[in-house]
């Protein structure tokens, strides 16, 4: 069998079961989502940082849909691609956690790979962008198929994620998209300080920078999203938003609601900052 093994290093989530099970459950003690109940839950965006920074807010997207959701496939995707780049695509059997082996949808992967042209995802690449959330699909749908793959920042995201939709149609499968994706990488070590350093800096980014792709991203506008991050620099793996607003549009949805947002400033204040914002669909 062949078993994808754990590749980010200790920090970025927990090693051990106990603690990666008791601090999501610390993550979604006291949650609130009393304006989110209408609707069926389709899919959703969740940030992709360490656990200690936006552990929480991934935690409380995934929770809302578990509720909302009686999905056979996890679909979810992942980024750090350039416009230019083809999708990559998990084709592993098994993908390890600390709470236990997910299991890959292989069969629904095969048959994507007929359908659009794809790289095979390196199983030493490390990438974050999809690890990070392994222990949590793990622990809120148990039982629940996945595919991953990383997504280009490019209207390819888009045609990725109709395919997607329109294969799980054919077939008869009920799917969550999940998109990972951070807002905008500010200050000094990302080399992006246009607004200078501080607390005018951190509300601009708050207020302007990352409310028009959070904008966007509510109102499901594809192209908008893409070209709003592009320009501003205001998302990091823009492409896996778009290819899973693209999944959940296919599949009936019609708008985002924000779950909540807020900047790594906000835990540990320094002039280097990133933004976190989770979305359901």
């Amino acid at each position: 069998m062949s078993r994808r093994a754990r590749a980010l290093p200790r920090g970025w989530y927990p090693f051990d079961e106990r603690d990666c099970q008791s601090e999501i459950e610390s993550f979604i003690e006291g949650g609130s989502f009393s304006n989110l109940r209408s609707g069926k839950g389709l899919g959703g965006m969740v940030p992709h940082a360490g656990w200690y920074f936006s552990g929480k807010l991934a935690a409380r997207v995934f929770n809302l849909l578990k509720s909302k959701s009686k999905a056979e496939l996890i679909v979810l995707y992942g980024g750090h691609l350039s416009p230019e780049e083809l999708p990559r695509i998990v084709t592993d059997k098994v993908w390890e956690t600390p709470l236990g082996d997910v299991i890959l949808h292989t069969d629904f992967a095969q048959s994507l790979m007929k359908r659009i042209e794809v790289r095979t995802e390196n199983p030493n690449s490390g990438d974050n962008t999809m690890e990070i959330h392994l222990p949590m699909i793990k622990y809120f749908f148990p039982d629940t198929k996945l595919l991953a793959i990383r997504s280009p920042a490019s209207l390819g995201a888009k045609s990725l994620g109709e395919e997607v939709a329109k294969l799980a149609k054919e077939e008869g499968i009920s799917v969550l998209s999940i998109g990972s994706t951070d807002l905008t990488h500010y200050g000094p070590n990302y080399g992006f300080t246009q607004r200078g350093t501080g607390r005018s800096a951190v509300e601009w980014v708050k207020k302007e920078n990352d409310n028009g792709f959070i904008d966007c991203a509510l109102k499901m506008d594809i192209e908008g999203l893409l070209k709003h991050a592009k320009k501003n620099e205001s998302a990091c793996s823009a492409g896996a938003a778009a290819a899973t607003m693209a999944t959940c549009q296919s599949l009936g949805a019609e708008k985002g609601l924000l779950v909540d947002y807020y900047t790594s400033y906000e835990i540990m204040p320094d002039d280097s900052f990133v933004g976190y914002g989770g979305i359901v669909y």
